[in-house]
């Protein structure tokens, strides 16, 4: 029976849950991989956790290099969190010879390339699966798929608090309002900005297209866009037409470019991703021989986004198969003014005679066609009128000459919101 010895550094909701599955499956895992699965030693910077999880004290340290350094420990296991001090946790345990686990979806996305390199030194894996989509089994399926297919697209409603969000504001309820019911049902942090302004979602597009299409794709360089700016109106204009608003990461290989990118979108209700309600992630993946597939499933939360860390353990444990990526793919981004698309724009219009001809004759000259126009300003007395236009498909710099032509007119107020249609083909 092959024996593994297992160090946690991080004994936070997600450690906490992976010591638990560890100690619990034990003898499970024993009967149905014959590997033996030890927990040698876990690091945490609080006591407490120590005494929570009834945790020996021989088998705790605060010195995450009493586990990185130990010459009887062969997966290392982070879950501390961040991108500084995760990143040198990591980087001493690859060079002592030790495999790694994580969940670290920030670290993944900005040290990628250095941490395969050292591990390829090293000959060791990093097991990710955690990183994107919480317990949803995305990466290794996508792994496995690279055998005999060639992914060429994903669609990922991948941040919960958003999703849940917008599914509460499809009931009528306002942003703030739906933002604060998220925090009090623990689906959004105290500070929910990295996933409201889609940043979270932008580091796991990041994540996939490294393991889809062996690109080390800067975050900063993916188009992102939150959901602040998202109204019930929006969502309710939305419905009307036969839409649902969601916040997705896209990243898809066109005329050998990468269209990488997040913000809200108008999708189908017959696309299969806009049944995904409340805190549910899913991943809708397309590749050439296999066709589209769809992962599903809770995005966050302790058990799931555990049992995706200790799968890695066990996947890690039972082959020790090094799987390298290819040399990274050097490709071009496609600029998100460059995507083409049909768009949903709402502006709002002063509401003096003549002014909505006035700005869909400038649209015109830019041969931008609308497919529908609606506007609802019934009693309401404020002179500020706020009009939705469907596009047909145009190219959004087109959009945003009009648009820019349109501002100077002062024919409208404030920013527009333009949301792509994705037909997802």
């Amino acid at each position: 029976m092959k024996k593994i010895n297992v160090g946690i550094i991080g004994l936070g909701t997600i450690g906490t849950g992976v010591y638990k599955i560890l100690k619990e499956r034990k003898s499970k895992i024993k009967k149905l991989y014959n590997i033996d699965i030890n927990i040698k030693k876990t690091c945490d910077i609080s006591e407490s956790r120590k005494k929570n999880l009834k945790i020996p004290s021989k088998d705790f340290t605060k010195d995450y290099r009493d586990i990185t350094r130990d010459e009887d420990i062969n997966i290392v296991v982070e879950l501390i969190g961040g991108t500084t001090l995760a990143y040198s946790i990591c980087k001493d345990a690859i060079k002592n010879g030790k495999h790694i686990v994580t969940a670290n979806k920030a670290l993944l996305a900005s040290k990628n390339k250095e941490l395969q390199k050292l591990s390829d030194q090293n000959k060791v894996n990093i097991g990710y699966e955690a990183s994107v989509g919480g317990g949803i089994p995305i990466i290794n399926s996508i792994k496995d798929s690279l055998l005999i297919n060639r992914v060429t697209s994903f669609w990922g409603i991948l941040n919960g608090t958003c999703n849940y969000i917008l599914t509460l504001m499809s009931k009528g309820i306002d942003f703030s309002k739906a933002l604060k019911m998220a925090q009090n049902e623990g689906f959004a942090e105290a500070d929910p900005t990295l996933d409201i302004n889609g940043k979270d979602t932008a580091h796991k597009v990041s994540v996939l297209s490294q393991t889809c299409f062996n690109i080390n794709l800067d975050i900063e360089k993916i188009f992102t866009q939150g959901i602040e700016r998202i109204t019930s109106y929006d969502i309710d204009v939305a419905n009307n037409l036969g839409y649902e608003i969601k916040l997705l990461g896209i990243s898809r290989i066109i005329n050998s470019k990468l269209d990488a990118r997040v913000h809200p979108t108008l999708i189908s209700k017959d696309n299969p991703l806009s049944n995904v309600k409340n805190e549910f992630n899913a991943i809708l993946v397309n590749s050439d021989n296999l066709g589209p597939f769809m992962a599903y499933g809770y995005g966050a939360g302790m058990m799931p986004t555990a049992s995706a860390i200790v799968s890695d353990i066990v996947r890690i444990s039972d082959s020790y198969k090094i799987e390298y990526l290819q040399s990274e793919l050097k490709i071009k981004l496609n600029k998100f003014e460059d995507i083409k698309s049909k768009f949903y724009l709402r502006i709002s219009i002063k509401d003096e005679p003549g002014n909505l001809g006035k700005v869909t004759s400038i649209l015109g000259k830019y041969k931008i066609n609308i497919d529908k126009v609606i506007q609802n300003n019934e009693g309401s007395k404020s002179k500020i009128m706020p009009v939705i236009l469907l596009t047909k498909s145009l190219e959004l710099k087109m959009l945003n000459k009009a648009i820019n032509v349109i501002s100077r007119n002062k024919l409208i107020r404030g920013e527009p919101l333009i949301i792509p249609v994705e037909d997802l083909a």
